[in-house]
């Protein structure tokens, strides 16, 4: 193994400087990685956040997702447009505009 390795990239350091807890399995931008993270982060701690995998996230009820599509996220939800938004992986799952949630695999 290479021995300048530091981790394999699957997981990065949140840290939480809002007022609120980050609750486990919500979606945080890390600079421009998308973190999922792990455990409930306090407000003012720090916790870890998962970089890779397919995950069920919130999305906005006015976009239908096509499966294999690149969708972005912006406020925490998936959306289609990458206006103001950053990316966000590729939706695994399509989804109806009705529906509240995607799967969507991170940071691909």
């Amino acid at each position: 193994m290479a021995k300048n390795i530091v981790q394999h990239g699957k997981t990065i350091e949140i840290a939480n400087t809002g007022s609120v807890a980050i609750l486990s399995g919500s979606p945080v931008m890390v600079g421009k990685v998308v973190a999922i993270a792990i455990t409930d982060i306090a407000a003012g701690q720090t916790g870890d956040g998962f970089t890779e995998g397919v995950f069920l996230l919130p999305k906005l009820t006015t976009d239908a997702i096509t499966i294999g599509e690149q969708v972005h996220i912006k406020d925490g939800k998936v959306q289609n447009d990458a206006t103001g938004a950053d990316l966000a992986g590729v939706a695994w799952e399509d989804a109806a505009a009705s529906s509240a949630i995607v799967a969507v695999k991170i940071n691909a």
